[in-house]
């Protein structure tokens, strides 16, 4: 039975099976669920609820590998398990999750319901299109299953829903087999100081990513740097940072030479992500742009494990930098380009005139997924966005408000609605 945690709302239930959570649904109604995993939280409802009505379902409780079918190359999970450790359990049957997320805390339930996404995708698609089937409860607390094969309509419908058609509460996935530990890659990186060129040059490594196992391109674009004169008053305009980096990570042979080099790069990732978190006063966010940095500048050699955990090696141990807007779209290969170019243009005259925003970052990837192509009869790049806040007390007027953000989402709606794009909604 699911145990209530809270005694005061809001209450906070934490169940162990897919019984628990409909008799939780069912209780709880009519006030509205925050579920806790991933699969849907209250800030992104429709509707503010008041804190006195609120009821939590955390499934961190559900969080079991149930079995392992490595003849079928299938694991069957409850949602609340992390992908690492569904990982490292196919692990020691030669086998491995071909999607995972960049941070080791990313559930199975919370990744599925947002569809999921990695530097893998250009080969296996979303992590949604390696899902066979999945229980769920929906909204009104009713048990039911759907997958590929039975009702597959609902299952499309709840895989990608962020939990609105329904909470997830047990998965089948399929595996590929692979030993992440021991496959060795090497890192083949461009460099590139103009963004036309970063962006034509992402969208010919999509189309044509050769044996390269992951894929991923990165992009920075700063405000104009602003600092004290050192004679007399007011700042000195140095002037924008802009530039950018596409790495192709291609299988290689594992030698004591890259082995030496793996472990050296390794160490150097989490020293620099160790002094990030402790760094304050001035020295603080030099520090955390430098291990952002790490990620621009990847590591030569690495196991495809290392790869997959880049992100979180370094900037989860740097510590948050501070709010952000994020925009995520899915682009069709044909219209590729003119999206790229269009958000980012729109960002960069909204930095530009309302200076709302601080640095501007995009990140690029191919989406080879069979669910994405039959909409629209092409594969797809994925493209987002993420902009750093400017502190409101820097500014006057409604820059970087409620308001201010709204007017850009629409612009990007907008913009999807002209090229057959799609809004992808990022997991946080």
């Amino acid at each position: 039975m699911s145990t209530t945690l809270a005694a005061t709302p809001p209450a906070e239930y934490v169940p162990r099976d897919t019984a628990d959570v409909v008799r939780t649904v069912r209780d709880s109604r009519p006030r509205p669920l925050t579920i806790r995993g991933g699969e849907r939280g209250g800030e992104h409802e429709d509707r503010p609820v008041a804190p006195d009505r609120r009821v939590v379902l955390s499934l961190r409780r559900m969080n079991r590998v149930q079995a392992v079918d490595a003849d079928a190359r299938l694991v069957r999970v409850q949602a609340g398990a992390r992908l690492s450790d569904i990982d490292r359990t196919l692990g020691a049957h030669g086998l491995g999750l071909p999607v995972v997320g960049d941070h080791r805390e990313i559930t199975a339930g919370g990744f599925a319901a947002v569809g999921g996404l990695s530097a893998a995708s250009h080969r296996y698609g979303m992590f949604s299109d390696n899902v066979v089937s999945l229980e769920y409860v929906d909204p009104e607390g009713r048990f039911g299953t759907c997958g590929r094969t039975h009702h597959s309509e609902r299952f499309h419908r709840i895989l990608g829903s962020a939990g609105r058609a329904g909470i997830i509460t047990a998965l089948t996935l399929e595996a590929v087999e692979v030993d992440k530990d021991r496959t060795w890659l090497t890192s083949d990186a461009h460099r590139f100081l103009d963004f036309d060129t970063f962006v034509e040059h992402s969208l010919a490594e999509i189309n044509r990513p050769g044996d390269a196992l992951l894929q991923v391109g990165r992009w920075v674009d700063t405000a104009p740097l602003r600092v004290a004169r050192p004679v007399g008053s007011g700042q000195l305009q140095l002037g924008t940072v802009r530039f950018g980096q596409w790495s192709s990570l291609h299988p290689a042979t594992a030698t004591p030479s890259l082995r030496a080099r793996r472990e050296l790069g390794a160490r150097a990732r989490k020293g620099l992500g160790a002094i990030a978190s402790h760094a304050s006063g001035r020295a603080a966010m030099p520090v955390r742009h430098a291990a952002a940095g790490a990620l621009m500048f990847s590591p030569k050699v690495l196991t495809l494990r290392d790869a997959e955990y880049l992100a979180d090696t370094v900037i989860s141990s740097s510590g948050e930098r501070g709010p952000a807007y994020r925009v995520a779209v899915f682009a069709p290969l044909s219209s590729y380009h003119s999206v790229f170019h269009r958000l980012h243009d729109l960002l960069t005259e909204r930095r530009e005139h309302a200076d709302c925003f601080t640095v501007i970052s995009a990140q690029t990837y191919g989406v080879r997924s069979p669910y994405l192509h039959d909409q629209v009869g092409e594969d797809h790049g994925y493209i987002s966005f993420t902009c750093r806040l400017r502190p409101p007390s820097n500014y006057p007027g409604k820059r970087g408000t409620p308001e201010l953000l709204h007017d850009i989402d629409a612009a990007v709606d907008d913009i999807c609605a002209s090229e057959r794009g799609q809004r992808y909604h990022i997991p946080h």
